[in-house]
């Protein structure tokens, strides 16, 4: 239900051009989550960005022209005008071009920031820089980021042109895309997610309900936005903003027309086990008098630039007492989400782990029905269909999507991106339901499985407590699948 760890989401472009891949966003844990994996190396960025920017196809006139620019960026006060006007002309500049044009800036852009400003460098031998920065780094990482609030304060040329904040999303969506093939962008990204962080506080973003009746442009972004369940048409989009369902998003107040983030709900009488039936057309309206449980079937992240930023786990709580003030007798919350990483998981394994998992046991009573278990993870999910009936079938896909939900560890986190995304928030591995997703996408990762993470209100601290010990909480049901 969760796009933040979607590898397959749609995400539209921000800015003209731009194709950014898929995000990753963002609970609490969203910083480490986010980091690039460009290990700990430390190139001479200096050397690296010359080195591109000579190997790529901008004419010598233009090169030499837009270092001069972002010189007098990087240089300038904050007011002024003439370094204002050059930021403009980058920036028109650089939504004009193509793909490889943008890589060429950025790699002008990384060479520049990366042999400082005679500002920076001038302050810093004077003494005047920050009293607990640390010299020239610190003096250019502040020239760095002179230049980023310099663009985030332009507004558009032309009408429909996005804010300067909005470009800056664009921006580092490209760095993030880019950032094997440019050399010198990591101590870009980390300033402009530093940046981010404060100006997408929480605090500062506003939640809005989004209903049939919003304007037809936002409606229009949803269906562009939606990256866990694909909506198929208009009709399909009006079932899921009927007067039985919700939809809520985060907004920042510079882009009042542009969602951040947003969740879709729907009220059911007990915890949904099936998407399809949740997004059924023909299915009648729920009597909201007697709706019991809220079921959170799909958060989607639309903005590739805010990766690391979290504010997805505030998104949820935000919702649930959103959603207790208008149905005070409403006490259960739970998700219905997929389980991406699964099937990558289990296809890496060899046959020794998964007879580990399984225990022997479960592998006796398989050779009792079905002969010579599988060779390996793979010949397990060929082994596995999605749609089988067979109960030995489901209870071993079951038990595996059980271990790898609870005891695969990534850096002492659940492994599965989702699951670490709601576990994070302090939700609960309630259920683990068989066909419950029998599209394509979802028979590829997870053998069609889905699970209910239950929200309990009153139990998220401590659940985020034993999470940080080792031991996610998780119900009985799946506790006994283990």
């Amino acid at each position: 239900m969760d796009s933040l760890s979607n590898s397959e989401q749609k995400v539209s472009a921000p800015l003209s051009g731009f194709e950014p891949s898929a995000p990753t966003l963002l609970s609490r844990f969203g910083r480490w989550w986010g980091r690039k994996g460009d290990g700990n190396a430390k190139p001479d960025v200096v050397a690296d960005a010359k080195a591109h920017a000579k190997a790529v196809a901008l004419p010598a006139r233009v090169l030499r022209r837009q270092r001069e620019q972002l010189r007098q960026c990087f240089d300038a006060r904050l007011t002024d005008s003439a370094a204002n006007a050059a930021a403009q002309t980058w920036r028109a500049e650089y939504e004009a071009a193509g793909d490889d044009a943008r890589q060429a800036m950025l790699g002008v852009l990384a060479e520049v920031a990366a042999s400082g400003s005679a500002q920076a460098e001038d302050e810093a031998k004077d003494g005047n820089a920050d009293k607990s920065a640390s010299g020239p780094p610190q003096a250019t990482s502040n020239a760095r980021i002179r230049f980023f609030k310099r663009l985030a304060a332009l507004h558009g040329q032309e009408g429909a042109s996005v804010c300067g904040l909005h470009f800056l999303i664009g921006l580092r969506a490209d760095m993030l895309r880019w950032h094997k093939r440019v050399p010198g962008l990591r101590p870009l990204d980390d300033d402009l997610e530093a940046l981010f962080s404060n100006w997408f506080d929480v605090g500062l973003l506003e939640l809005q309900p989004i209903t049939w009746d919003s304007p037809a442009s936002l409606l229009e972004k949803l269906i562009r936005y939606e990256a866990v369940h694909e909506i198929a048409s208009w009709a399909d989009l009006r079932n899921r903003l009927d007067s039985d369902r919700r939809c809520y998003a985060f907004f920042h107040p510079r882009m009042p027309r542009e969602p951040l983030i947003f969740v879709e709900v729907a009220f059911v009488p007990e915890m949904a086990a099936n998407v399809h039936a949740l997004l059924d057309e023909a299915a009648p309206l729920e009597d909201l008098r007697r709706v019991k449980w809220a079921i959170f079937y799909s958060i989607s992240n639309t903005q590739a630039g805010l990766r690391g930023v979290s504010f997805g786990n505030f998104l949820l709580k935000r919702v649930i007492e959103e959603l207790q003030r208008e149905f005070p007798k409403l006490k259960q919350f739970a998700t219905l989400s997929p389980i991406p990483g699964f099937a990558d998981w289990l296809r890496k394994r060899d046959g020794d782990a998964v007879a580990k998992v399984l225990g022997d046991k479960r592998l006796a009573r398989w050779s009792e029905r079905h002969g010579t278990p599988p060779a390996d993870g793979a010949g397990w999910l060929a082994a596995l269909p999605a749609d089988s009936e067979d109960a030995m079938v489901r209870d071993i896909a079951l038990a595996l999507a059980a271990h790898y939900l609870v005891r695969e560890r990534q850096q002492a986190l659940p492994a599965d991106p989702v699951a670490r995304f709601h576990l994070g928030n302090g939700a609960c591995v309630e259920r683990l339901n068989w066909a419950a997703d029998l599209s394509r996408k979802g028979r590829a990762q997870s053998c069609g499985m889905m699970v209910n993470y239950l929200y309990v209100p009153e139990a998220l601290d401590d659940n985020l407590v034993r999470l940080g010990n080792g031991s996610p909480r998780m119900s009985r049901a799946v506790g006994k699948l283990l």
